[in-house]
């Protein structure tokens, strides 16, 4: 008996994979404010780097959450989203996200207040919160999406770890990129700059790993791998993703480490964010759902 190849589904009644269309691009959005800002706001803290933590606050805190809270189409009422965080990725993130930003207004404020406007302890109690909260808001997201088991080609705890990555490679391209404009290049600093191109290579080993381990799935993975090497969104996945936010990147920092130029900043930010954006984006709308039994009419037909 030979078996034919699922196609996808074209409309609602049709048998096949069925395309998640839910989550767009403002979560998208969300989801990638809050892992760039996280990140810059985290290596700006222990650089001790005072823009680049009132930037990557206000990502998080204005950009994520403006996103995050228009997509909910009721806003007032978010707060019961943040309920039973023992349960719900998401009411954790809500939780982080509050901590988060508690903790970091009190940082800031102590670092663009008058001198002992914020105690000393309370300051050191704050750093490991916003610390805390920060990490979490940077991978979350991937435990959130991960948790719809309906979608395979999220199932699987690689997902977090990308998310995570992604977003580090963010927030160093960020930083690098405020401190090259401000002229502000210390020689302590220069682990930064060896940590980014570092980070690149890590995270395209990471995305092969990622396919290589969806393609040995479920079939649903397997036709989303399709999808993205081949199909629908090849054009994205190696123009974007890999053409823009991974090779150009790095060809682009390599000649500016030789070149000694800061000219090129604000370009490896922008092809490096292109791709991270790129990512999140074609994860969430690539996302098919398995499907489960042929309509009755599909059955009968014939």
């Amino acid at each position: 008996m030979t078996t034919h190849p699922i196609a996808i589904a074209q409309h609602r009644f049709g048998f096949g994979y069925y395309r998640q269309v839910w989550w767009n691009w403002l979560i998208g959005t969300a989801f990638f404010c809050g892992g760039i800002g996280a990140g810059l706001f985290i290596l700006s803290l222990l650089t001790r780097y005072r823009a680049g933590m009132l930037l990557g606050y206000l990502i998080v805190v204005v950009g994520k959450n403006t996103a995050h809270l228009t997509f909910l189409g009721r806003p007032e009422r978010f707060w019961r989203a943040a309920m039973r965080p023992d349960r719900s990725w998401i009411a954790r993130g809500i939780w982080a996200t509050g901590l988060f930003a508690l903790s970091g207004f009190v940082l800031l404020a102590a670092e663009y207040g008058a001198p002992g406007i914020v105690p000393s302890s309370l300051r050191v109690v704050c750093v490991w919160i916003a610390i805390a909260a920060g990490l979490f808001i940077s991978f979350y997201d991937g435990f959130v999406m991960n948790h719809s088991a309906a979608i395979p080609f999220w199932n699987t705890k690689l997902l977090p770890l990308l998310i995570l990555m992604y977003a580090a490679l963010g927030g160093v391209t960020l930083s690098l990129t405020m401190r090259s404009l401000q002229g502000y290049d210390p020689p302590e600093m220069a682990w930064m700059e060896r940590l980014e191109p570092l980070l690149l290579v890590t995270n395209f080993i990471l995305l092969i790993v990622y396919l290589f381990r969806m393609s040995r799935l479920s079939p649903a993975a397997q036709e989303t791998v399709k999808q993205w090497l081949a199909g629908r969104y090849a054009r994205a996945f190696f123009g974007l993703i890999v053409a823009v936010g991974l090779v150009a990147t790095l060809g682009l920092l390599v000649i500016q480490q030789r070149a000694q130029t800061r000219e090129l900043a604000l370009l490896i930010a922008a092809c490096e964010l292109t791709g991270d954006l790129s990512l999140l984006m074609l994860m969430l709308k690539s996302g098919l759902f398995a499907p489960q039994t042929a309509p009755a009419f599909a059955k009968s037909s014939g």
